[in-house]
């Protein structure tokens, strides 16, 4: 029987899996070192000093033990690369030219995969408008981007196109099988209002920009008009396949930039990005019609910690530069997983990035990145400017204005950092601006970032209490049963019958018990993995912690008990902790028959505790 993750069957996912080495995998992005029969480096997913980064060649899995990231090879392909399961099955078959052999999905699939499709011929449209047809409007385009230094190679290496509009791009899909529903679908045409049954090219006399998702794939366009008119630049509005507030142009082509900088560079164009590439800083991308989004960031922070944003030296790069207040709502609003350092760094003059790096070069440009100071100290100072600090009135309210900026991360160390700055800004003691950001009121934040979600933040835990131990140990526990199951098919019978009476620690062990339990027991252990990683990708994350070292070397038999006792042994205790605590709250007098009640509970649990040991022991 064939089983199948969207359209991929499983057994090809066992075939990528075995052809991939996960330490040759991730050996591309972080120096390994040897130690025993382990690799160990700094995280690529998060920056460590300390190397705490660890590959087990022989589970082939990965795990970090400073940000908890762990994981199989595709687990590696999609955090690194931000793409799904059946991307990152087909990224690894790529790398070593394994033909998959896809089943036809569902209607949705199939749908986004003839948007794809319209995507990627409108792309090659515009390209071979721009590169082969030769008409007036088509030799004006490409005089502009020879005067904006962008011919000779570049409209081929950013596959750069011409949209001449008056409906030769909906005549082209046409001929080519698309039907009018899907044109629109992919945002390539539209029917003007009042026009019904009118389909026309949404793009008229514009170059073209195509833009493209982490997999290279085209998904949208922007146009830069030529000559005069309204918009200057036009984007293709939100689809199925494009979001403006999840997508940067050029990610495709910058992430590994930036991942091995550990820096990402976002800038305001299409051509201050191809500017910044052709001139070195490859990993430079840019928002496409939109400010900076949470979202944007969590992209961005699945390759590195620190980003810079370049504003342009003109009129409208400063005007840019003074909402960084509202870009510090944005930065407090990104939750979840791994967070960006933002930085900004402005221009000098009137220019943008594409003229500065034409006319200074990659070290001037060098020099002005360098120059980036840290996006809540750019704000505040850039806030200051509107006052004069040396009138009494202008003063107190300058205060109540910049101590606005810390509110989105009042109560942090961050907070502390730039109170001690106001204080010597401003030569006043430490409490006086501790009322002020007491007192202050949130930031109004402007409509682009309206749709903000703000969460709280959870307390940091310094230490485990005895209970967590308790709890991190059977965690464990579980996840070593559940590999002796999967690698050792002895005692898969006998853990049939257990795995329905252990109550799981964690929701994500019970769904893998589940899975296993239901699998063909005589499967080899990577049958038996490629089957459970079909049904439940995120597996590999969940069993990629800490294998614990006191079991090795025991025959399966005798380490299946062990495991089943151990497990047992800290639910039991850690049900006793959890009574005990309840009993003390308790007050005896007034809550007799429920302290009684509970009192008895707790006997029969360590009754049982101490049974449970002695039948151990005697087996």
């Amino acid at each position: 029987m064939r089983y199948t993750i969207g359209m991929i069957g499983e057994d090809d996912i066992r075939r990528v899996r075995e052809a991939t080495d996960i330490v040759e995998l991730i050996g591309e992005r972080v120096v390994l070192k040897q130690r025993g029969r382990e690799f160990w480096g700094n995280c690529p997913f998060h920056n460590e000093k300390t190397p705490s980064f660890k590959v087990d060649p022989a589970s082939q899995f990965y795990h970090c033990f400073g940000c908890g990231e762990g994981g199989d090879v595709f687990k590696f392909v999609m955090k690194l690369e931000n793409v799904e399961f059946p991307d990152a099955i087909r990224s690894l078959a790529q790398r070593k030219n394994i033909e998959l052999v896809e089943e036809r999905g569902e209607a949705p699939r199939g749908k986004k995969a003839r948007l794809f499709a319209a995507c990627e011929e409108t792309a090659t449209f515009y390209h071979q408008q721009l590169m082969r047809v030769r008409t007036a409007e088509s030799d004006a385009a490409r005089a502009y981007l020879k005067q904006r230094d962008m011919g000779g190679e570049i409209p081929r290496l950013w596959r750069l196109g011409y949209a001449p509009g008056r409906g030769v791009l909906v005549r082209h899909l046409q001929k080519k099988g698309f039907t009018k529903d899907e044109l629109i679908e992919a945002n390539v045409a539209y029917v003007p209002e009042g026009k019904r049954g009118e389909l026309r090219d949404r793009f008229f006399n514009r170059i073209m920009f195509p833009i493209s998702d982490l997999q290279g794939r085209t998904i949208a366009f922007g146009g830069r008009i030529l000559g005069q008119g309204e918009p200057k630049y036009l984007n293709s509005a939100d689809t199925l396949l494009f979001h403006k507030r999840d997508n940067l142009f050029a990610i495709d082509r910058a992430k590994a930039a930036i991942t091995s900088s550990g820096l990402a560079l976002v800038v305001e164009g299409y051509t201050d990005v191809i500017a910044m590439h052709k001139t070195g800083f490859t990993q430079t991308v840019a928002t496409l019609g939109t400010a900076l989004t949470p979202e944007h960031l969590k992209l961005l922070a699945r390759f590195t910690q620190k980003v810079v944003l370049l504003f342009d030296g003109d009129e409208a790069g400063q005007r840019a530069a003074d909402k960084a207040a509202d870009l510090v709502n944005v930065v407090a609003a990104s939750t979840g997983g791994r967070k960006a350092d933002v930085f900004v760094a402005t221009l000098p003059g009137a220019m943008d990035p594409a003229d500065f790096c034409a006319s200074e070069g990659q070290a001037a440009m060098q020099e002005v990145l360098d120059a980036a100071v840290p996006l809540l100290r750019f704000a505040i100072d850039r806030r200051l400017t509107a006052w004069d600090l040396e009138k009494p009135e202008q003063r107190a309210r300058a205060l109540d204005d910049v101590v606005r900026l810390l509110v989105p991360v009042r109560g942090s160390l961050l907070a502390a950092d730039y109170s001690n700055y106001l204080v010597d800004v401003f030569g006043v003691e430490e409490d006086a601006i501790e009322t002020a950001l007491k007192n202050a009121k949130p930031l109004v934040v402007s409509s682009a970032l309206s749709s903000v979600e703000k969460t709280e933040t959870e307390p940091q835990k310094a230490l485990f209490t005895p209970a967590e131990k308790i709890k991190d140990r059977t965690t464990a526990l579980e996840c070593e049963l559940l590999f002796l199951f999967i690698e050792q098919p002895e005692v898969r019978e006998r853990l049939v019958e257990a795995f329905g009476r252990i109550s799981w620690s964690l929701s994500e062990h019970e769904a893998i018990a589940k899975i296993l339990v239901a699998l063909d027991t005589g499967d080899e252990p990577e049958v038996m993995l490629s089957r459970l990683t079909a049904r439940m990708p995120d597996a590999s994350s969940v069993l990629s912690g800490t294998r614990l070292a006191g079991f090795s070397g025991e025959p399966p038999t005798r380490l299946a008990g062990m495991l089943m006792f151990s497990i047992r042994e800290g639910q039991l205790k850690q049900t006793i902790h959890n009574e005990n605590t309840r009993l003390r709250r308790l007050d005896r007098e007034q809550q007799s028959e429920q302290w009684d009640d509970l009192f008895r509970h707790i006997a029969e649990l360590q009754q049982e505790l101490s049974d449970l040991r002695r039948k151990y022991q005697t087996e």
